[in-house]
Formats: structure tokens, C-alpha cells, sequence
């Protein structure tokens, strides 16, 4: 049996709205996944401020952002790139 390829998103290619030597994708890596900062970003973080406002959630957005350090890291990246 064969597997499909995964085919992993990259800083660059989720941060198109960030200059690359600005130090942000540091940041963030330190938190969670450019695979995860992408799928935020297609939501336009609904699901992850729901989970901060205490909804009921089909995925643990917090802790896929590695916290609630990661989780505003990353809606910081969600009014970024929707400006």
C-alpha cells in the first residue's frame, strides 16, 4: 500500500504578509506549525476565539498554538494578514 505525499506548508508560504528577516516566524515557531498558523488563518481565527471565549469547540485550537501565548501570537498573524 502506497501513501500519498504530505505535502507540509511553509512559514513562507503562510506569512506572505510578513517581511522574512522581521523575526515573526522565530516567534512563532517557538509556539506551534506553520501547517496550524495556516489553517487559523483560512478560519480567520473563529475557532480559535471561540475556544478563548469559552465555546464549545471541535478541536483544541490552544493547545495546537502551544498555549495561550501561541493562541494571541497567532491572532496577531489572523489581524495582520486580513488588514
Amino acid at each position: 500500500m502506497t501513501s500519498a505525499p504530505h505535502h507540509r506548508t511553509t512559514w513562507a508560504r503562510v506569512l506572505t504578509h510578513r517581511d522574512p528577516a522581521d523575526g515573526c516566524v522565530a516567534e512563532l515557531a517557538r509556539w506551534t506549525t506553520p501547517d496550524v498558523v495556516a489553517e487559523v488563518l483560512a478560519d480567520r481565527g473563529r475557532g480559535l476565539t471561540a475556544q478563548l471565549d469559552a465555546l464549545p469547540t471541535e478541536r483544541d485550537w490552544v493547545g495546537e498554538c502551544g498555549g495561550l501565548s501561541g493562541a494571541v501570537l497567532v491572532l496577531a498573524e489572523v489581524d495582520a494578514a486580513h488588514r
